[in-house]
This record gives structure tokens, sequence and C-alpha cells, in this order.
């Protein structure tokens, strides 16, 4: 079933001075309608900048069951966040939640909401998606249940085109083309997503485990270069929810690798113990070596080091060195990448 345009025929009553009430008489108001549209000009009511057709108005008041749907016209028409997510196409997070509430678990207010949300659900995703606002996309998913079958295939259309263009992107990184690719995947490093895939429903089961097996690849393709990156894709890869086991394995142990013995990796951008022990060696070597006198001890400045990084000679500092290497070594051999 193709989507409709929602424009609540509450409005135009109001307008027309017809009572909606206990006292609606539905033959009298078509009579109404029919002699209002025979004086309009052009054949069409405008109020307040929605436009009203004979055709449309008089179609969906000459349904079978128009009583019942006119209770939920009265529902939305109390509902201004809900009615200027139809009307509109916009969707407020925040004022739109209490107003679902006594929507939920009516079926018939399901087949009677479903062919008119499916439009701004289409609007409204592709318009998120398209500014990385994936947090607003996961409080739209909230309300995907409204959605019947006829109409999720529409709805869902930019999600499925969002994770058709990611896959084909992500695929195509690799370690010797990360560095000129990244600005075009900086999303999926510096933002929290997971939430997003959390929220997504089962028909996106396939679409989201295959972006998450090319970040899991990506990460393990980085993770010597960009340690920083891989680390912080896994930090949302862990937060991941309902994942099929081996994939769920998988993200664990490469992610207890990337953020073991953080401190001591070469690997990171701000290496500052190796600055530590530099000082330490230099003043070692200047209290006892190159100065025979006995140091001034009341004018001696200390200096801060943190007990972890202090070492004594130099063949510490070579211990050190060795032991993060062989650390560094063994991370590898413990990275898993997974087949597409």
């Amino acid at each position: 079933m193709a989507s409709k345009q929602y424009i609540s025929v509450m409005r135009l009553f109001e307008h027309c001075g017809i009572a909606t009430g206990d006292d609606f008489n539905l033959s009298r108001t078509k009579k109404q309608l029919q002699v209002e549209f025979n004086v309009a000009q052009s054949g069409f009511i405008e109020v307040n900048g929605y436009t009203y057709t004979r055709h449309d108005v008089l179609e969906e008041i000459d349904r079978p069951d128009f009583l019942i749907r006119l209770g939920f016209h009265k529902q939305l028409w109390n509902s201004p966040a809900v009615l200027q997510l139809l009307e509109n196409n916009t969707f407020n997070s925040v004022g739109i939640s209490d107003e679902f509430k006594p929507l939920w678990n009516n079926k018939e207010f399901d087949e009677f909401f479903s062919p008119y949300f499916a439009g701004p659900f289409n609007y409204i995703s592709r318009t998120l998606l398209t500014g990385w606002q994936v947090s607003e996309m996961s409080d739209l998913l909230a309300y995907e249940d409204f959605l019947l079958p006829d109409e999720r295939e529409e709805a869902f259309q930019p999600i499925r085109l969002f994770f058709d263009d990611n896959v084909r992107l992500l695929r195509n990184i690799n370690s010797g083309n990360y560095k000129m690719m990244r600005p075009k995947i900086v999303h999926w490093i510096d933002t929290d997503w997971h939430a997003f895939f959390n929220s997504l429903p089962h028909e996106f089961d396939d679409a989201k485990y295959a972006v998450v097996s090319c970040l899991v690849n990506i990460g393990v393709a980085i993770q010597k270069t960009h340690r920083r990156d891989c680390r912080k894709i896994s930090e949302q890869l862990i937060l991941l929810r309902d994942t099929p086991e081996s994939l769920r394995s998988v993200i664990v142990s490469n992610h207890v690798v990337y953020t073991r013995g953080r401190r001591f990796s070469f690997q990171g951008r701000s290496p500052f113990w190796l600055i530590w022990v530099a000082l330490a060696l230099f003043r070692l070597v200047s209290n006892n070596g190159c100065n025979d006198d006995k140091p001034d001890y009341n004018n001696f400045k200390p200096v801060t080091i943190d007990r972890t990084y202090l070492v004594n000679d130099s063949s510490q500092v070579k211990k050190i060195t060795d032991s993060i290497v062989k650390a560094n070594k063994e991370d590898t051999a413990h990275i898993h990448f997974i087949q597409n």
C-alpha cells in the first residue's frame, strides 16, 4: 500500500463550524461539506496553509469505518507533536514520547496510522542519516512498530541505502589507503553510533553485521598505525547487543588486545612516559657522573614523575622496550579478521 499524506480533517471541521462531539451527525456533515466545496474557489478549501480537496475529504468521510477513524483523527488533533510529524515531517523526540503512549497496542489505530506514517518516516530518516544524526535516528526507530508490513519497505528505504553505501565504502578501506579514506569514515570513529545499531529492527540484521565485519577488519588493519582509531571503533562494537556469538567472540577478543597495556604502547600518539624516563636518566647522570660536587638540596626543584615509569639505569629501559615489542607481537598474533 502506498503512503498517504495526512492532513487533519479536524482543522477543516473547525473551519466549517462542524461539531465533532457526541452530537456529530455524519449525514449532515457530508451535505455541509458539499456546499462548502461548491462555493469554494477552484474547488478546494485552504485553511491555515493546508489545502483540502473535495475528492480527498469525501473519500475519507465516505469510508464505512469513518466514525471509528474520527476518534483517531481527534487523538492526533490533540497530539501536536505527532500531528507535526505527519503533516510537516517534523520530529520532536522530546515532546512526542508522551503523545504516543495512548496510541500503542491498538491494531485498528495501527491500520489507520501506518499509511500516513510511512512517508514522514522515510523523509525524516533520510534527513537524519544524511546529517549523521544517529542519536535522533535511534529515537525515531522507537516507533517503528507503528509501521505495518505493507508500508515498512517504503519507510525503511533510506536506512537500506545508508547501509548499502557504507558497506561499499568500508569494504574498500585497507591499511594502504586508510589515511586518505579516513575523513570519509570519521563518524564511525569519533561518534557514538552503537545505540542506533541496537535500535534497528531485525530486517537490518544482515546489513548491520556486514558493517560490523568491515569495521572489525579495518581495526585489525590499522592497529599498528592508528591505534587510537581502532580502539575508538572497538569501543562502539563492544556495546552492540544481539550480535551472533561467533562475531561477538571476535569483537571481545580483539577489544581486549586493543585496550591491554595502553600505558606502555609505543603506538600511541603521546608517549609521555618516554620523556619522563629520559628526564630521570638525565638527572641521574648529571648528579652522579658529570658533577663531582655535592648536590645543593636546598635549591633542588623536584619533578613529578609517575613511579610506574621511573627507571634507574639504561638496562631497565631496554627491558621495558623489549617487553613492549614482545607485547606488540603477541597482540598481532591474537587479532582476528572477519571473513566477508
